[in-house]
C-alpha cells in the first residue's frame, strides 16, 4: 500500500475507534507526547499534550452511550515525507447518556507523523460544517 492508502486506513481506524467509545482503541492511534493537539466542536480551548488529549477523549466518550461516525466526503490526503494530513466531512449520529439523540456534521482535519513505520495522530481538529 502507498502512504496515501496507509493514511486513509489510519483515518478509518480513527473513526472506528471514536465510534467504539473505547479509549484503549483510540489511544493506540495517537502519539503520546506533549506536541499533540485536539480541538472538538464542544472544546472551549485547544487541548495540548497527550495526557490532556486523553482526558478530553475520556470525558467525550463518557457523555455517550452510542456514537457512529461515517465519512461523508474524503478523506482527502496529502503526504510530505513523514508528515501527512487528511481532511474531509464526517457525519456523527449519537445518543447521549441522558437519552438525547443527536446528529452532527463536521469538517475534520487529522495531522499524522510517521513514527516507527506507523502513521500516528498528532493533531485532530473537528469543527461543525457551516450551514
Amino acid at each position: 500500500m502507498s502512504d496515501v492508502d496507509d493514511v486513509k486506513a489510519a483515518v478509518a481506524a480513527y473513526h472506528a475507534a471514536l465510534s467504539s467509545l473505547n479509549i484503549a482503541k483510540i489511544e493506540t492511534l495517537w502519539a503520546h507526547d506533549e506536541s499533540v493537539t485536539q480541538l472538538e466542536p464542544a472544546s472551549k480551548a485547544v487541548i495540548h499534550g497527550w495526557k490532556a488529549v486523553k482526558k478530553g477523549l475520556e470525558d467525550f466518550f463518557g457523555g455517550f452511550t452510542e456514537l457512529k461516525i461515517s465519512q461523508a466526503d474524503g478523506p482527502h490526503v496529502r503526504v510530505k515525507g513523514d508528515a501527512a494530513w487528511a481532511t474531509g466531512r464526517t457525519h456523527a449520529v449519537a445518543k447521549t447518556k441522558a437519552g438525547e439523540a443527536m446528529t452532527l456534521n463536521v469538517f475534520d482535519t487529522q495531522i499524522f507523523e510517521k513514527r516507527g513505520g506507523a502513521w500516528m495522530v498528532v493533531s485532530n481538529i473537528a469543527l461543525p460544517v457551516p450551514q
